[in-house]
């Protein structure tokens, strides 16, 4: 059993002391003494339903959720789901429904059917306001009796982020009976897949969103350039991904997406509720662009390919009129293959082959082209040094090195992704010789994953700038879907909570217990992770 700090308290438990892990605040036990007047409450700020009181099994089977739910109210009994079970859902719900379907079948081996029936043991509904209109676009009310599953949302992303959490709470063929509300804190959820340092297949991409989606994130970064690999075919400059997408670290075979691979990738994230955020990295990490057109230096020179971990210097030249025809090539190449995405990351981090003058001029052409073509444009924190627009958005990273100029535009109403290297980057080893992972940031256990805010993490940033977070995964260690998971979980959960739930959720031991429920799941669904001795695994 886990629990919080922190007392909850209702009309029904007044003078009940509630905690778990300590009793110091009433003087009891290590243990919570379960009797009339108390319960454990779980981690996720479970409180005792007005009419029975649930037990211990009860409590415990409703504490499971990652990431913690906003409010969870335990009941007695548990729904048992059968071959004679059937799944509603409201017109617009189907897709939802088809995907919950799918799950409960992988999960139980039940093949459940849908019905137009609205007295279906499990229901999908979608209402104006999801019952709650603090719910907003993306929360979701689940409530469970013995005798149904009752899911509702104003939206099929609330839908699908609340059968997540039916996902997580089926122990075998049953569910926990009570109510959970729930809504994210931050509208920004997001993780980033490098797939230039080595190349990943459509399907490994596929799996890594799956993944991810277990956990209500809802931006999917795919690093697309780098110096070591072009994974992305453009009209008009067939060499980029002829050339410059035949290499990877090592001098592996590389690879590249063709328009008919984004599309397939970006439908399927669109099918997890994710909206997939293309990234062409420039004017620095252009390695692989110049190696297949060297005119695009400014010195012209033949470069060769880049196959080493280390980034290769090379730049885009800001003065040649020839580098804003391929930027805006690019970046319509990568919009058009990602229909239905707000935003577009032009990279802009480590351009040290130019200097300040060069690069702001840079950033400045480039957000305009990403502008032009409909796009909210994000750029790596050293762009904040350059004139932005208005709607431009940084990404946080270097917390090795004072960056005065995030705190200047974030002044001047500038958006910050916060993805603080020594805490959020996947790619940063847990322990000091872990087989994956490089540790220029640090090293990030899972503990450390788990310990920041994104309101405080960068001193001086109001709390209104910060948009969201974001787990980035570079992939210079990285050759395979197998190891992209062992870096990624359980951090991944990890940095999910913070930025869908209430700080005052967040607690390391409950959260760690809760971590470990997950194992099993992560079992069943065949997904590689680190166990990390932090977690009490069971």
């Amino acid at each position: 059993m886990t629990g919080r700090p922190h007392l909850l308290r209702t009309a029904a438990t007044i003078g009940v002391c509630a905690a778990i892990l300590t009793m110091s605040a009433c003087g009891g036990s290590t243990r919570a003494k379960i009797g009339a007047e108390t319960t454990a409450l779980p981690a996720a700020g479970v409180s005792l339903s007005a009419s029975a009181t649930p037990s211990p099994a009860d409590q415990a089977a409703l504490q499971r959720v990652v990431p913690a739910p906003t409010t969870a109210t335990a009941a007695t009994g548990t729904f048992t789901l059968t071959s004679a079970a059937t799944i509603h859902a409201d017109p617009g719900a189907e897709p939802v429904a088809t995907e919950l379907a799918a799950y409960l079948k992988q999960q139980t081996g039940l093949a459940l059917p849908t019905t137009a029936n609205t007295d279906a043991g499990i229901r999908l509904l979608l209402r104006p306001t999801g019952g709650d209109p603090a719910l907003g676009a993306e929360g979701y009310t689940l409530t469970t009796t013995p005798t149904s599953v009752t899911l509702t949302a104003a939206t099929d992303a609330g839908l699908f982020h609340g059968v997540q959490t039916v996902r997580q709470l089926l122990i075998g063929d049953k569910l926990q009976a009570g109510t959970i509300t729930d809504h994210p804190r931050f509208a920004y959820r997001g993780v980033m897949l490098d797939v230039a340092r080595h190349f990943f297949s459509v399907a490994d991409v596929k799996a890594y969103i799956d993944a991810a989606a277990l956990y209500k994130v809802n931006e999917f970064h795919l690093h697309l350039s780098d110096d070591q690999g072009w994974r992305l075919t453009v009209p008009g400059w067939p060499k980029l991904a002829a050339v410059g997408g035949s290499t990877q670290v090592g001098g592996g075979h590389g690879g590249y997406y063709t328009a008919a691979d984004l599309k397939e990738i970006v439908d399927y994230a669109a099918s997890r509720s994710m909206t997939v955020i293309p990234e062409i990295d420039m004017p620095g990490h252009v390695g692989a662009a110049v190696y297949a057109y060297p005119t695009l230096a400014c010195d012209g020179r033949r470069h060769g390919p880049v196959t080493s971990v280390s980034p290769g210097y090379d730049a885009l030249c800001p003065s040649s009129e020839s580098t804003y025809r391929f930027v805006d090539s690019a970046m319509k190449a990568a919009a058009d293959a990602t229909p239905g995405s707000p935003y577009l990351h032009l990279g802009g981090d480590e351009a040290q082959a130019l200097n300040l003058t060069r690069y702001n001029a840079f950033v400045q052409r480039a957000q305009n082209l990403v502008a032009a073509h409909d796009r909210t444009p994000i750029a790596w924190a050293e762009a904040g040094t350059a004139p932005l627009l208005p709607q431009t958005i940084l990404e946080y990273w270097n917390t090795g090195q004072p960056q005065p100029s995030v705190l200047q535009a974030a002044a001047k109403g500038t958006k910050l992704i916060m993805a603080p290297g020594d805490h959020a980057y996947l790619d940063q080893q847990p322990v000091a010789d872990f087989r994956l992972g490089l540790h220029w940031a640090g090293y990030v256990p899972v503990s450390k994953a788990y310990d920041w805010d994104p309101v405080t993490v960068l001193p001086g940033v109001s709390p209104s700038s910060v948009l969201g977070v974001e787990a980035p995964l570079w992939t210079e260690t990285v050759k395979s879907l197998a190891d992209a998971e062992t870096l990624a979980f359980p951090r991944l959960p990890a940095i999910a909570e913070i930025g869908w739930s209430a700080p005052n959720t967040h607690d390391w031991p409950g959260f760690s217990h809760r971590l470990a429920d997950q194992a099993p799941l992560w079992d069943k669904l065949g997904i590689a992770y680190y166990k990390s001795p932090e977690v009490p695994w069971g």
